[in-house]
This record gives C-alpha cells, sequence and structure tokens, in this order.
C-alpha cells in the first residue's frame, strides 16, 4: 500500500493517474478486469465518465474495448450498479453479476460483455469518497481470480474466479479513499491549469485584438516557437544534441513564455502602435498645417484682390498671387512627404522644413478654449494678444509633455534602455524631422518599453515553481547574442536555447506577417534573407537557424500561415553558408 500511495502522488495527470489506481486495485485483489467512471457536472446535472478501463483477458487475446463504450458520459441512475454506488455512496460486492436477487434495485447491463466476447462473474463496485463524504467517481472490480496467471473465457470464467471476500473490500475501500483524494487534487489542478491557460489566451487575444498591427502575432509565435523547439529536440548531433525538454511541465513553460512573450504590449499606447504618420497623435496632424497653407493661399488672394481695388498693376499681382500658389503647393508636398516616413527623409527636405518652420501666419481665435485642464496645464503664462503671430511648422512648449517619476524604471531591474527625457514630444518640426520611419526618440522607447512591462508583468505573477523561467524566456526575444539588444543586452552565455528560440520566431513572424497595415509581408526567400543577415552579424543564434532551415519548419509554418504568394523558391544551401 506505501508503494502504491507512492506511484499514485507521483502519477503525472489524471489519465496516467486512474491508470496506476486501477492496475493497483487489480493487482491486490487479482482482479482480471476493471473501470472507474469520475462524476462530472455538466450543466447542473450530474454525469458519470466512462474515464478507465483495464482488462488483462481481452489484452491477452490481442482485443480491446470498442471504442464506442470509452470515454462516454451518461446520466447517473440507481439502476445501474455504478450509478447507485455514486448516489449512495456504497459498496456494492456480487458474487455473480447474472443472478443479482430480483428484490435489489439495481441491475447489471451485459451488454459490455456481449460486445466483447467476455464474461463478468464476481464483482466488486466501491465508491471513490473523499474525507468530506463526496463522490467523485466509482471503481469496478471485475472477477476476483483464483490465480493471477489464470486466463479466462467466456466458457470457464466462472470455474476460476471467486467472489471478493471482505479483506479485499476493505483493502480496495481504503485504496479508493486516498485514489477519491488524489483525483480530487488531480482535477482541481488540471483545472488551475486550464484557467492559467485560458487567461493566458484571453490575454493574447486582447493584445492582438487591441490593434490591426499586432494582427494574429501573440497566437502565431507561439506555434512558429514549438515548432522550431521540436526541430532542435530531434536534433541528434552538433550543440543542440544536448537540448530537450526534460518533461510536460517545461514544455508547458516554454509555451506558458510563448504566449506571454508581448504581454507588456497591454499597456503600449495605440497611438504609437498604429502610428503610420509622422505627424499622428493619435488623428494626423497634417490637416491641421494644410489648413494653415490654406490660410496663406487665401491671405494671399485676398492681398491680391485688395491691391486690384487699390488700383494695383493687374499683370504683376497676379503673377505674385500665382507664385505663392506654386511656392505653397510645393511646400506643403514637401511637408506631406516628409511625412509619411516611408523612406529616409532628405537632408534637403529637412532644409526646407527648417525654412518653413520660421515662416509666420497669424492667428485670430484664442487657442487655450475647448482644451482638457492637462493641455491646459502645459500652456504657461497668460495669453498672446489677439491677432497673435504663429510659424506654420511650430515646436512649442505645450508639445513637451513630461515623464512622470514613476515612469522611469528602477534601477535594480537591470535594463539598459536609456530612457528620454520627454514622455512625448508632440513638436511638429521635431516629428517631420525624425530621420526614418515615424516614430520619434520617445514613441521608440514606448514601443521597446513593452519588455520592461513584459518582464515586471510576469516576474510579479504569482506562477507555479514549474514556470519559474517564464519571464526570462519571455523576456529575451529582443536580446542578441551580441549584447546589443534589449531590454538587458544580454549577451549569448546569458540567453537559454529558448530564449533564443523564442527570438528567431518572433522576428521570422514579423518579417513574414501580412496582416498589418503599414507592411506588405515578405516572401520566404527574402525573411530567410535577413535571418542570414542577422544570423552572420552574430545576433541570432547560428545552429537554431540551421536547424530551421534545414528541418524546414519555416515552410510547415509557411504552409498554414501565410499567403501563397509569399511562398516562393528558397536557396536552402546558400542560407546555410554563412558569410563574412
Amino acid at each position: 500500500m506505501l508503494q502504491i500511495a507512492t506511484a499514485i502522488s507521483g502519477a503525472a495527470g489524471l489519465p496516467d493517474l486512474l491508470r496506476q489506481i486501477l492496475s493497483s486495485a487489480r493487482d491486490l485483489t487479482l482482479s482480471d478486469a476493471g473501470s472507474i467512471y469520475l462524476v462530472e457536472e455538466q450543466k447542473e446535472e450530474k454525469r458519470l465518465w466512462f474515464s478507465a478501463f483495464q482488462n488483462s483477458t481481452l489484452a491477452t487475446r490481442g482485443a480491446g474495448i470498442d471504442p464506442e463504450l470509452l470515454d462516454v458520459r451518461f446520466p447517473i441512475t440507481p439502476e445501474r450498479l455504478v450509478g447507485w454506488s455514486a448516489l449512495h455512496g456504497e459498496v456494492i460486492n456480487l458474487s455473480d453479476v447474472y443472478a443479482i436477487p430480483p428484490d435489489l434495485p439495481y441491475r447489471f447491463d451485459a451488454e459490455m460483455d456481449r460486445r466483447m466476447g467476455y464474461r463478468a462473474v464476481s464483482m466488486l463496485v466501491v465508491p471513490l469518497r473523499t474525507f468530506t463524504g463526496d463522490v467523485v467517481g466509482v471503481m469496478q472490480l471485475i472477477n476476483r481470480k483464483r490465480e493471477a496467471s489464470s486466463l479466462l473465457t467466456p466458457e470457464t470464467a466462472a470455474s476460476l474466479v471467486r467472489p471478493f471476500d471482505a479483506a479485499d473490500e476493505q483493502l480496495i475501500e481504503a485504496l479508493a479513499s486516498l485514489a477519491a483524494v488524489s483525483v480530487e487534487r488531480t482535477k482541481a489542478l488540471e483545472g488551475q491549469q486550464r484557467q492559467i491557460d485560458s487567461m493566458i489566451g484571453l490575454l493574447a487575444g486582447a493584445i492582438d485584438a487591441r490593434s490591426p498591427h499586432t494582427g494574429r502575432h501573440c497566437s502565431r509565435v507561439p506555434e512558429l516557437a514549438l515548432l522550431l523547439a521540436a526541430a532542435a529536440e530531434a536534433a541528434e548531433e552538433g550543440p543542440l544534441a544536448a537540448f530537450r525538454f526534460t518533461g510536460e511541465a517545461q514544455r508547458r513553460e516554454f509555451r506558458t513564455a510563448a504566449w506571454l512573450h508581448d504581454c507588456g504590449k497591454i499597456v503600449t499606447p495605440e497611438a504609437v502602435v498604429d502610428k503610420a504618420t509622422k505627424l499622428d497623435a493619435p488623428v494626423n496632424r497634417i490637416h491641421e498645417i494644410r489648413t494653415r497653407f490654406e490660410v496663406l493661399l487665401r491671405d494671399g488672394r485676398i492681398a491680391m484682390l485688395e491691391g486690384l481695388l487699390a488700383g494695383g498693376d493687374p499683370g504683376s499681382l497676379r503673377r505674385r498671387y500665382e507664385e505663392l500658389a506654386q511656392d505653397l503647393q510645393r511646400d506643403f508636398a514637401c511637408v506631406a512627404r516628409c511625412n509619411l516616413g516611408s523612406e529616409a527623409t532628405a537632408p534637403e527636405d529637412l532644409e526646407h522644413l527648417q525654412r518653413l518652420a520660421a515662416r509666420p501666419w497669424w492667428r485670430h481665435f484664442d487657442d487655450r478654449l475647448g482644451l482638457g485642464w492637462e493641455e491646459q496645464a502645459r500652456r504657461s503664462g497668460p495669453p498672446p494678444a489677439l491677432p497673435a503671430p504663429e510659424t506654420l511648422l511650430s515646436d512649442a512648449p505645450h508639445h513637451r509633455i513630461p515623464r512622470p517619476a514613476d515612469e522611469v524604471p528602477d534601477a535594480s531591474w537591470g535594463f539598459n534602455l536609456e530612457v528620454p527625457e520627454l514622455l512625448y514630444n508632440r513638436g511638429e518640426l521635431h516629428n517631420l524631422s525624425v530621420g526614418k520611419g515615424t516614430l520619434t526618440r520617445e514613441e521608440i522607447y514606448k514601443i521597446r518599453e513593452h519588455m520592461v512591462h513584459t518582464i515586471v508583468m510576469l516576474e510579479s505573477m504569482a506562477l507555479p515553481p514549474s514556470m519559474a523561467r517564464v519571464a526570462e524566456i519571455a523576456g529575451g526575444h529582443h536580446e542578441t547574442l551580441d549584447g546589443r539588444g534589449y531590454p538587458r543586452g544580454l549577451t549569448a552565455e546569458q540567453l537559454s536555447i529558448p530564449a533564443r528560440i523564442m527570438a528567431i520566431a518572433d522576428i521570422f513572424e514579423a518579417l513574414t506577417a501580412a496582416d498589418r497595415p503599414y507592411k506588405q509581408g515578405m516572401p520566404l526567400s527574402q525573411s530567410l534573407a535577413i535571418l542570414a543577415d542577422l544570423r552572420d552579424r552574430g545576433r541570432i543564434d547560428a545552429d537554431l537557424f540551421e536547424v530551421f532551415v534545414r528541418s524546414g519548419v519555416y515552410l510547415s509554418f509557411a504552409e498554414r500561415f501565410l499567403a501563397p504568394g509569399q511562398i516562393d523558391a528558397v536557396d536552402r544551401d546558400g542560407l546555410l553558408v554563412p558569410r563574412p
């Protein structure tokens, strides 16, 4: 019994636990067969789940139970032997199930015997009852053999089996109590794991759903990461030959880290994630700037008309107005071109922006009316008298949004990200002058800050000890082997293989993703060429990249998630040759 208790307590998962309980009970009583039914509640109705079955005679014959009879649920009714035991918590000990006295309220269902070509004789039905008296299941032992080696047939079963005695009952009841507690504990743990998994899936889905720019990134990266991890485990030679997950718990830890690798994005402002142009904040402020150009053009037209009324030279006035209109069209085209951020901003365009920033126009309305209190607070001093001079492009003091003290991570976390002085800088010239892309220095930090939040969130979660490395694995997917990554600048020696797998999965998914409005999904050949370049520069793991290519993981992923037009020819051999 002590050995059985040790084996049961060490069972991994409910199926393994039920097999161990049933096998132990049969060994203790020399039972030829047995089954376990667990009590389940479905929509306020209790049902019995046929969850485990063993039969030595059928196994010896090479036969098995009809799959239709396994894993079924049925209502708990007193007519069935297991139903009566579950409802009343009573032990039923029958010397011959086919000879049940008619005055008893239950009957034996012989259908299973007929379908399997078997003959049940003696039977012991014991409820699995917890210390609180709740019945969580029923164990059914069939045909207590006289000799352990006996092989039963429908014709010999009656002579080779004997009834279960009082000692059998006492022993199995003791085992049933232990089994009930173990089943209850295991179901609670599995329910807890399902709850954690559902919350993880919910969080990942929320991150993906909050912005079209992230698409289904949080759900696709785990798929790719698990494919690459399996390929790495299959390696039989080279540096990855020793890499293995030690069990399902470690694999689950990795899967959880993959699902939560971007959980910090839940606090990244959508205005930054979705910033398609340099003046987005969160709406595209180019419309406001274009209105200023409209004002200048209209001022020019008014000046021309006033000149004509005053008797000025019509030809000269019209030429001056047409030159103004052409200049303004050219100037606004420069602003619009710089606003897109798809190409590196040309030096001549930057000079042009500086000249426009000095060009004046006159404001006739109070710009402090209708503002929220936070925006009002950033405008210090008395308002200027109207009409007030303004510049065509402005970097005003109220565009500088200060960073609260609690927005600076504590140094104890060891993050290497340089924290900008300002939380945001909404200056128009400041944003339009961004050299490449659409994000300012402050916004780039805000994007990268999701890794800070990811690590802080995961290290603050009360995860079980079996998931202690979730934060380390998830928090390393923007780190690089050369120490130039973030948020901690870790080096190759500090990055585990699971963290390195996450980095490759994250990059490849981002390159190939076709559901992001700001970019098109790259074809396989181009995406793999970029990964090869990162390998050559010492940024990603070369051995994992080789496994990624040789095993065809990239293609398996592509066939599931990429558009057919992205799946082009790939020179595998060429990719595997490092370049200096």
